[in-house]
């Protein structure tokens, strides 16, 4: 109920958003710190790396709202085989207060439990957060991509 709040709030802010919590060099040092957080979470599940992603997910991440986190790690380190995950092109990044909503397409290629059935673009919205001083991903949202 909580993600849903939260992307309510985001969603409705759109035109309104304000970036005055942040400053142009603390924006660009978050945004440099989004990129690399992505670019880490792609190797992380292509390396089946648990501890990166307990790093990465907040507690209450979930997959489009409906694959909740324990779910998402099983499936990532028991099924999924991935063989290639990266961004195509730029991610656009916009700030909500303590919040990003990062925006792009993503190329996966991967298979489930050995059958090949993952090979295709993918439009990708994350929700971060920022606390204790770290950002982490609270929601990913992803559907294939037209």
């Amino acid at each position: 109920m909580k993600i849903i709040f939260l992307i309510l709030l985001i969603c409705m802010s759109g035109p309104f958003h304000s970036n005055a919590q942040f400053s142009q060099g603390a924006k660009d040092s978050a945004q440099n710190e989004i990129l690399q957080l992505t670019n880490e979470w792609n190797k992380a599940i292509i390396n089946r790396d648990s501890l990166t992603l307990d790093k990465i997910l907040a507690p209450e991440y979930s997959l489009n709202g409906s694959v909740n986190r324990s779910i998402w790690m099983n499936n990532t380190m028991n099924h999924f085989t991935t063989d290639s995950l990266a961004v195509l092109g730029k991610l656009n990044i916009v700030f909500y207060g303590q919040a990003v909503k990062s925006e792009g397409i993503f190329f996966w290629k991967a298979s489930y439990d050995g059958k090949p059935g993952i090979n295709g673009e993918y439009s990708v919205t994350d929700i971060w957060t920022k606390s204790n001083g770290r950002w982490r991903v609270i929601l990913r949202m992803s559907l294939p991509s037209k």
